[in-house]
């Protein structure tokens, strides 16, 4: 007898659909999976054996053969324990094939019958909302029906469970974010640096990527770690695409679904696989992860150089295309940067006290290690200088609070939405274009970062409540850019 059961595998951050089917004929005993299937859906074969075992089904002492169709399309993850367990009770008449009509089951099963959650849940329920299917899946997953909409959720523990038939399903109910705030390092903690301070507030009211430059300990790590809280809360939908890379690769989502946006810090030594995304099966890097929030890159010239020029055409474009042989799968990758590295490699270029032990030929090598092109994408590149002691002790020169901050970045930005909807060179007044054009012929910028620099300018206008780019805005957006590698 035959059996067909609906599931889903992971492609990129989508769910792609599958149909398990399942073959049941007299010969000799074997359990043989086809269909492009990876090693863990091979080792489905034990773990679905013993599964029905412990929970009291028979298992067929015949010729089982089961189809993952599309066959050309490669199938990774245990998600396919419970529609392959399935799909051998249909076909051997243990429970009725009808039951399972209009259902995508994904979910891993215990040798003790227990059913448990993979990596992607979300997707998985994503797809099978679009597909207008009932979702079979781990008891766990329920906090599914709060994020995914339309999501029709069946829930079952164990798969002895589906003996007495399937559970009945329970529609999405979207929650709101409990909170959009979990402990962060806020700009109150951090004694001085009020230019450093503007510039993040810059940064975070237009989504604009930032280089600090300064001596160990001037503070550069504190202030790329107070971004997100001047960072408004994730929309629905920024939730909703932010959880779904977290749940593909595997991570918690918890925070995320609270509205928080993530920070990533991963370390120099990271491969450009784990930076960008990579690996069999594929998996989002950091950069993903980072998705409507802030990649921290500290020591910038430490990591690789494939690492770093990678990074060139996801922050362009937003998402991270990457091309192997079995296909193409993409991940979003809309992130704000935030890198911090030392002036020279002793670290003490232009400090008024220490002096530089470095000689030009180091100092060039080693700013050189970023590359212009990727330094061209850094729209606020900002020298952060020590604090006096002194102000440090006695916890002077604080400033503001992050949320008086983030008041104002929310503000400008519903300011752009409302008054910046035109092009770009529209908005310049004639003496901003003027010193645009005089700047950028001195400084010799390119075309990208003319555009950039305006796009800056924008941004400062919106926080002034301004509908246009006067000259004020474009000199403080060109201040941003000075810093140039030596």
């Amino acid at each position: 007898m035959q059996a067909t059961v609906a599931s889903t595998t992971l492609t990129g951050v989508e769910a792609a659909p599958v149909e398990v089917q399942a073959d049941v004929s007299t010969g000799l005993p074997v359990f043989g999976i086809v269909g492009l299937p990876d090693t863990a859906v091979q080792e489905a074969r034990d773990r679905v054996r013993a599964s029905l075992r412990a929970a009291g089904f028979d298992f067929p002492n015949a010729r089982v053969i089961v189809n993952l169709a599309p066959a050309p399309l490669r199938k990774h993850g245990t998600g396919f324990d419970l529609p392959i367990a399935l799909a051998i009770l249909c076909a051997t008449g243990q429970i009725p094939a009808g039951a399972l009509q209009d259902v995508t089951a994904v979910g891993e099963l215990g040798l003790d019958g227990s059913v448990r959650q993979v990596p992607g849940m979300i997707a998985h329920a994503l797809s099978a909302s679009r597909e207008d299917r009932d979702l079979l899946g781990p008891s766990d997953a329920s906090g599914l029906l709060g994020v995914v909409p339309g999501l029709r959720f069946r829930a079952i523990s164990s798969i002895a469970s589906v003996r007495a038939g399937l559970p009945q399903y329970r529609s999405a109910c979207i929650s709101a974010p409990t909170s959009d705030r979990v402990h962060q390092v806020d700009l109150s903690d951090i004694s001085g640096h009020a230019s450093a301070k503007r510039a993040l507030e810059i940064a975070a009211a237009g989504g604009h990527h930032v280089l600090l430059i300064g001596p160990p300990g001037s503070g550069k790590t504190m202030l790329a770690r107070a971004m997100c809280s001047i960072l408004p809360g994730l929309t629905d939908t920024e939730r909703l695409e932010t959880a779904l890379v977290h749940s593909v690769a595997g991570l918690d989502t918890s925070a995320v679904l609270e509205g928080q946006r993530p920070f990533r810090a991963p370390h120099h030594s990271c491969s450009t696989a784990g930076l960008v995304g990579g690996g069999s099966p594929p998996r989002p890097g950091e950069i993903s992860l980072a998705h409507n929030g802030v990649l921290f890159l500290d020591e910038l010239p430490e990591f690789g150089p494939a690492s770093l020029q990678a990074l060139r055409q996801p922050l362009e474009e937003g998402v991270v295309t990457l091309v192997r042989a079995f296909g193409t799968v993409r991940y979003p990758a809309r992130v704000t940067v935030i890198a911090a590295m030392n002036p020279c490699p002793c670290g003490y270029s232009g400090d008024p006290v220490r002096p530089c032990t470095c000689t030009a030929g180091a100092v060039s090598r080693y700013t050189g290690r970023i590359g212009g092109p990727l330094y061209d994408r850094m729209d606020v590149c900002i020298r952060v200088d020590r604090v006096d002691p002194g102000a440090i002790l006695d916890g002077t020169a604080t400033g503001e609070e992050s949320t008086v901050a983030r008041d104002r970045v929310i503000a400008a930005r519903q300011t752009a939405d409302v008054c910046h909807r035109g092009a770009l060179r529209s908005m310049l007044t004639p003496g901003a274009r003027g010193l645009l054009e005089a700047a950028a012929r001195t400084m010799n910028l390119s075309g990208r970062a003319v555009t950039r620099v305006v796009r800056v300018g924008r941004t400062i206008a919106s926080l002034d409540s301004a509908s246009s780019i006067e000259e004020s805005h474009v000199s403080e957006a060109l201040g941003l850019r000075s810093w140039e590698p030596s």
